[in-house]
C-alpha cells in the first residue's frame, strides 16, 4: 500500500514538472509565470548560441593540439552563428521589452566579437 502511495506521489511530481516545462520552458517543481513566445524563442536561441560557440572552441582546440583540419567543424559553427544572428534580428523586431532587447543586443555583440577573433 505504501509503495502505491509513493508511486502516485512520484508520478504527480513528474507530471507537474513536465507541465511546468511545457508551460514555462523551465524545469521547475513550482510554477512561475509562463514565458512569452518571444522569451521562449530567445532562450532557445541562447542555448543554440552557447552550443555553437562551444563547437567552435572545440574545433579551435583540436586544430591547435593535434594539427587536424577542423575547418568543416568551424564552418558549421559559423553557419549556425549566422542563422542565430538572423533569428535574433527578427526576434528583436518583435520584442517590445527593453530588457529583452538588451539581452538580444548582448548576444549579437558576442557574435560580432567571435567573428572578429
Amino acid at each position: 500500500m505504501a509503495k502505491k502511495i509513493i508511486l502516485g506521489v512520484v508520478l504527480a511530481v513528474v507530471a507537474l514538472v513536465a507541465f511546468n516545462f511545457v508551460a514555462t520552458g523551465e524545469i521547475t517543481l513550482v510554477p512561475t509565470t509562463p514565458l512569452s513566445a518571444e522569451a521562449r524563442a530567445f532562450n532557445r536561441l541562447h542555448e543554440r548560441f552557447v552550443a555553437a560557440t562551444h563547437q567552435l572552441n572545440q574545433a579551435e582546440k583540436a586544430a591547435g593540439v593535434s594539427g587536424l583540419d577542423t575547418s568543416a567543424d568551424a564552418q558549421a559553427a559559423f553557419r549556425e552563428l549566422d542563422q542565430i544572428e538572423k533569428e535574433l534580428q527578427e526576434l528583436k523586431v518583435k520584442t517590445i521589452a527593453s530588457e529583452d532587447i538588451s539581452k538580444i543586443d548582448e548576444i549579437l555583440g558576442n557574435i560580432q566579437k567571435i567573428r572578429s577573433h
